[in-house]
């Protein structure tokens, strides 16, 4: 079984890895605030009828929906992370 070219440098995927890392920690502690409901980020939850005055159960739902999304972007960054470090050690390996 041959192995796959790398699809990303060495540079890049350096670059990437850092970036998919902060994404991972940066999402997953803006979700964990959403699930705590911080109320710095109630501007963030935007309700659909702007006259209303939103019940406690909308607030709640808003703020978990928002915590849910946060947390399966910072999943999707870990897996971009996973490839990028497979990319990464690809590019460390001498191929001949």
């Amino acid at each position: 079984m041959g192995k796959l070219c790398p699809l990303l440098g060495p540079k890049m995927s350096a670059f990437c890895m850092i970036m998919s890392f902060w994404g991972v920690v940066f999402l997953g502690i803006l979700g964990v605030f959403f699930y705590i409901q911080a109320v710095t980020l109630f501007p963030d939850l935007h309700f659909s009828d702007e006259n209303a005055v939103p019940s406690t159960s909308d607030v709640d739902q808003k703020y978990s929906e928002k915590a849910t999304q946060c947390w399966i972007a910072a999943g999707m960054y870990a897996v971009t992370l996973i490839v990028v470090f497979w990319q990464n050690k690809y590019n460390t390996t001498a191929i001949f």
